[in-house]
């Protein structure tokens, strides 16, 4: 079994899991098509408050916060030994930077560790990294879209502002993961695969699975 077909088979049992797992949840129905209300890539979900489907990213935001607690300091200076402190760093000297610089930046920043699968960094099939994770072993496409949706929230956008997007490439058959971010009421696509920050409804080739931030998450069909 190629490893293309095993994402294959990984997003479409994720998709049934979910599926069957809702039926038993108190569904919000969403608002106004826009952003905030769940529409991306031109599909509206339906918005649910229980995360019991999706356990790898509450299991993920558990990790995230006990890494938070955790001193991460190391020697500086010697690009690659540090790379949770350049990180560090870099959300630091963002702060008082404009809104467009902070997302071209982030996506920059993420986009230039190296791609490794899952089974080969961590000898699993899917596996959320956290950032510290992210940037001591590099990871595969949900962990860019992790530490750039972790990152821009450490710069203060809102949970509303962003969203962690699991999509289908129909180009090429296979399970993806992306940022969106809110930028003036327009989503911006950061994207492990696209070296710039895009506007999200200029790609027609997503289709949305679910998508999530810290307090909600949104089902797709």
């Amino acid at each position: 079994m190629t490893f293309q077909f095993r994402l294959v088979l990984h997003w479409c049992r994720l998709a049934l899991t979910i599926a069957f797992a809702i039926s038993g949840l108190i569904i919000i129905t969403p608002a106004a098509a826009d952003f905030a209300s769940g529409t991306i890539f031109g599909q509206t979900g339906k918005r649910f408050t229980n995360f019991k489907p999706i356990p790898q990213w509450t299991t993920l935001l558990k990790r995230y916060r006990d890494e938070e607690g955790r001193d991460q300091t190391c020697r500086t200076g010697q690009r690659g030994n540090c790379p949770y402190t350049e990180w560090t760093n870099l959300i630091a000297r963002l702060q008082n930077k404009d809104r467009t610089t902070q997302i071209e930046e982030v996506n920059r920043f993420a986009n230039n560790w190296r791609y490794v699968t899952d089974p080969i960094n961590w000898g699993k099939e899917d596996y959320w990294a956290t950032p510290g994770e992210f940037f001591a072993k590099a990871g595969d496409c949900e962990d860019y879209a992790i530490v750039k949706f972790m990152s821009l929230r450490a710069l203060g956008f809102d949970n509303d502002e962003l969203r962690l997007v699991a999509v289908m490439d129909l180009n090429l058959n296979i399970g993806h993961v992306v940022t969106l971010v809110d930028q003036g009421g327009r989503a911006l696509l950061l994207d492990n695969q696209i070296k710039r920050v895009i506007p999200a409804d200029s790609v027609r080739h997503y289709k949305p699975v679910f998508s999530a931030h810290e307090n909600a998450w949104w089902l797709y069909k």
